[in-house]
């Protein structure tokens, strides 16, 4: 293994690729549930095969057409997206309350708080806050 200062930097995420059913819902849920925006779109005759979208705080997400895949996936949390802090998280929760978006409870987690929402193909997509908790939060 190579030692830690000869290894080249890692400046970010460059992009989430998931697998979905319905390329179209999937799009209009992340956009609804998130914020998202789409920015490419790949198409053949037969339709939509893929959509790439982008969130206001830089993440890129590629929603691609493959029903076998997604379906492999269900019930897997496959994406966490980081949203702050407790007080965040629980904002989300009333959030999503509000748009009928069912969640789990908060928990705790080994690094930080979290909860889990299930996209249209029931893939889990957590929201997690950084660091670990305290005993403030409860």
């Amino acid at each position: 293994m190579a030692p830690p200062s000869s290894i080249p930097p890692i400046v970010g995420v460059h992009h989430i690729k998931l697998p979905v059913t319905d390329v179209l819902e999937s799009r209009d849920w992340y956009m609804a549930v998130f914020g998202f925006e789409p920015i490419l779109d790949f198409e053949e005759e037969d339709g939509v095969l893929g959509i790439v979208l982008e969130h206001p705080c830089g993440i890129t997400l590629g929603l691609h057409l493959e029903p076998q895949r997604a379906a492999a996936l269900r019930r897997f949390p496959a994406v966490a997206f980081c949203v702050g802090g407790h007080e965040e998280l629980k904002s989300w929760c009333a959030y999503l309350d509000d748009i009928d978006v069912k969640h789990t409870p908060m928990g705790e987690s080994h690094i930080g708080w979290s909860i889990q929402i299930a996209d249209p193909d029931e893939i889990g997509i957590q929201l997690h806050t950084r660091g670990h908790p305290t005993a403030d939060e409860a």
